[in-house]
């Protein structure tokens, strides 16, 4: 390619009645000056062009990023979607076990709870039964022995009416045997009191005297 240089170092031959050199200098000057100007404005175009290009690679690049990180992330969304779908499945499966072992461990809870009491009430009915039959036994075991007894407890009553008339007559005869006695202890408290009002009559006396 020419360079601005080439034009301004470029000779001619001269021949004869040749074109004015003052006239083709002028021009060749002319023609570099704008050759010049234009070179300058192309390398300034490549450069920006360069930049251009550099840039829109890099552009390229990020947009290449971004595709496969968006394919990335939507692959890696559709895994965990996947995923937690799966997760979901078996935390439902696995509630729906223990769900289903709860209510056949209650079943049978109240099964055997139903035959419990079922046992318990037979049990009570049947103790019931013996206790009704003991207390049945001992009232005739009392009967009878009352109706053994009644001959002697009459005449354990017969004695029993008789002691105390007893005991009546031996009060009555110790009451009359005592009377006797009490009558002479009085009497002889009534002497002994007459003996003493005796010398205080006399000293009485014998005051009014003096």
């Amino acid at each position: 390619m020419i360079t601005p240089m080439d034009i301004h170092n470029k000779t001619f031959s001269k021949k004869l009645r040749g074109y004015a050199d003052d006239e083709v200098n002028s021009f060749l000057e002319e023609v570099a000056s704008d050759y010049e100007r234009i070179y300058r404005e192309h390398r300034e175009m490549e450069e920006q062009m360069d930049s251009l290009k550099s840039r829109l690679a890099h552009y390229e690049k990020m947009e290449a990023t971004m595709s496969s990180t968006l394919v990335m992330a939507q692959e890696t969304a559709e895994n965990v979607k996947t995923t937690a779908k799966k997760e979901a499945d078996v935390i439902v499966r696995e509630a729906q076990n223990k769900a289903a072992q709860i209510v056949a461990g209650a079943e049978a809870a109240c099964r055997k709870m139903n035959a419990d009491v079922v046992k318990t009430e037979g049990d009570l009915n049947l103790y019931i039964e013996k206790l009704l039959a003991n207390f049945t036994s001992a009232l005739n075991i009392v009967k009878v022995a009352k109706a053994a007894r009644a001959p002697q407890t009459i005449r354990d009553a017969a004695e029993a009416s008789v002691a105390p008339t007893e005991a009546a007559v031996e009060a009555q005869e110790d009451t009359i045997a005592e009377e006797p006695a009490a009558e002479e202890t009085a009497q002889a408290a009534e002497g002994a009191e007459a003996a003493q009002d005796e010398p205080e009559e006399k000293e009485a006396v014998e005051e009014k005297n003096d």
